[in-house]
């Protein structure tokens, strides 16, 4: 052999061996057992189990062999995707959820990750964050004293509660007090007490506290037995957050019946909405004795911040002893006004009247629709709450079914639109007095039963109902509600309000250290 032919030979050989060499040191999927690795894009994981406590999840997922971390998705609604809301980067198969709202479902899907990519997504698995439902607080006024029955009335807007007790005696007996608690005051999700509201003109017998309502930055309180140059007329009282001072939740007017007349018990009901206020006033007799009537204000009519009364709502079929004006709500461009008395035909059946602010012509607040309960009764006393918000209107009737009581929600589009048509009847079992109060935020509604036994007698529930629970647009039972330290006649549901993620309960008849004193529950 030539000796160039015998170098290239040689040089071909050593490529060959070295070939050899290299493949021998690789597995089956190109991956160099030496110690060089080439991955690839993980497999899905799966989602084995979700474990409840109160307001807490624990989720759990089978781990993947190649995986270095794991991203967690989730919503609120279902049907999960990489574009809602997310924790990644996780280093275990497994997750806790903490600082969930209580009555909401939560749904979550897993990926697992590695250099090479993420995985596709897990199964979806859905988990209520409940366990055993427990209040995250409760609360008592400062300066709690027997028989001030604070809580019998609540309001809620966003990181604010507004408490009434109607028989607190610091203005005199019975004149009345509010206490106002703000979400984060003295500590992350502690809910302080920030200001003891009372009237400029405080007074015995006032019941100042009997109503409360709050949207923003104001707080309606009413004062329905405030004599008013007369006897028991009634009042209520507008507190601005900032009006004098940061926070300091000063009194912004006193408002009262342009054609004020005793015995009115104007302000035994009021709500507020953004620059409106309705004040009912449910023994007013101009259409009829006792029928009833109610008041909007508007915040600027007659004046820069002014607050002046725009309109006195009637019943269009008012009668004698309706009590029309019992209950009211609004929200956006809606009011709701409960008649608890209204006889339909019958005795005391009930009924709720819808107006729509340009009803009839631009900011006319004309009447809409006349509710009653598809299945009505003598007796009944539909209307004796009433709430709403968006498209949806509750009414309790809580001596519905010899007391034991129910509430009835409308959708504004059901049957045809704007026909606040029927779409569901809410009872609980073994109940008594349920849809004493009412109360809805977005997809949940929160019913007072305040005379329900429970493990004794007259302790009081309340329950929550979801719109899509147990099916689509199903208004389903959430969860019951009860204190952790329940007792016999502290009347808990006697009031309810709910905002966003938070509910809150009243006990008016609550004892603490004394006798009833009252209370409130957070949840």
């Amino acid at each position: 052999m030539m000796k160039k032919e015998k170098w290239m030979y040689i040089l071909a050989m050593v490529v060959f061996a070295g070939a050899m060499i290299l493949t021998s040191c690789k597995g089956t999927n190109g991956v160099d057992e030496g110690g060089t690795d080439t991955p690839t894009v993980p497999n899905a994981s799966s989602i084995q189990q979700i474990d409840a406590d109160n307001r807490q999840l624990t989720i759990q997922w089978g781990a993947v062999g190649d995986a270095n971390t794991y991203n967690l998705y989730w919503n609120t609604t279902g049907g999960v995707t990489t574009a809602d809301n997310s924790v990644t980067g996780l280093l275990t198969p497994y997750y806790v959820h903490s600082g969930l709202s209580l009555f909401k479902t939560y749904s979550y899907r897993i990926t697992a990750v590695n250099t090479a990519g993420e995985s596709a997504l897990s199964n979806e698995m859905s988990q209520l964050a409940s366990g055993i439902p427990e209040e995250l607080w409760k609360r008592l006024a400062s300066d709690t004293a027997n028989e001030d029955m604070f809580g019998a009335s609540v309001g809620m807007s966003g990181d604010y509660i507004v408490v009434g007790a109607y028989a607190e005696d610091a203005g005199g007996t019975d004149s009345g007090a509010a206490y106002i608690y703000e979400r984060n005051y003295g500590g992350q999700d502690y809910w302080g007490e920030v200001k003891k509201l009372t009237a400029s003109d405080a007074q015995g017998w006032d019941y100042f506290g009997n109503s409360v309502a709050i949207d923003g930055d104001y707080v309606v309180v009413g004062a329905e037995l405030e004599d008013g140059g007369g006897n028991s007329r009634g009042a209520a009282y507008i507190f601005g957050r900032n009006y004098g001072g940061q926070d300091n939740w000063g009194e912004v007017k006193k408002l009262t019946a342009s054609d004020a007349e005793d015995s009115d018990h104007f302000a035994n009901s009021v709500a507020i909405d953004g620059d409106y206020i309705v004040v009912g006033a449910f023994y007013e007799d101009d259409a009829g004795t006792d029928s009833g009537a109610a008041y909007i204000y508007e915040r600027n009519y007659g004046g820069q911040d002014n607050w002046g009364e725009m309109k006195k709502l009637t019943a269009s079929d008012a009668e004698d002893g309706d009590r029309f004006g019992w209950s009211v709500a609004i929200d956006g461009d809606f009011i709701i006004i409960g008649a608890q008395y209204e006889n339909g035909g019958g005795s005391q059946r009930g009924a709720a009247y819808i107006y729509g602010r340009n009803s009839g012509g631009q900011d006319n607040w004309g009447e809409v629709k006349k509710l009653t309960a598809s299945d009505a009764e003598d007796w009944d006393w539909y209307g004796s709450t009433v709430a709403i918000d968006g498209d949806y209107i509750v009414v309790g009737a809580h001596r519905e079914n010899s007391t034991r009581g129910a509430a009835y929600i409308y959708d504004r589009n059901f049957g045809n639109p704007d026909n606040w048509g029927e779409v569901a009847k809410l009872a609980a079992q073994n109940s008594s007095y349920f849809g004493f109060s009412v109360a809805i935020s977005g997809d949940y509604a929160v019913v007072g039963a305040n005379f329900e036994d429970g493990a004794g007698t007259d302790q009081g529930a309340a329950y929550i109902y979801g719109r899509n629970s147990g099916g689509q647009d199903n208004w389903g039972e959430v969860m019951r509600l009860t204190p952790s330290d329940a007792a016999d006649n502290d009347r808990f549901g006697c009031s309810v309000a709910v905002s966003g993620d938070y509910a809150v309960v009243g006990a008016n008849f609550e004892d603490g250290a004394g006798t009833d004193r009252g209370a409130i529950y957070i949840f």
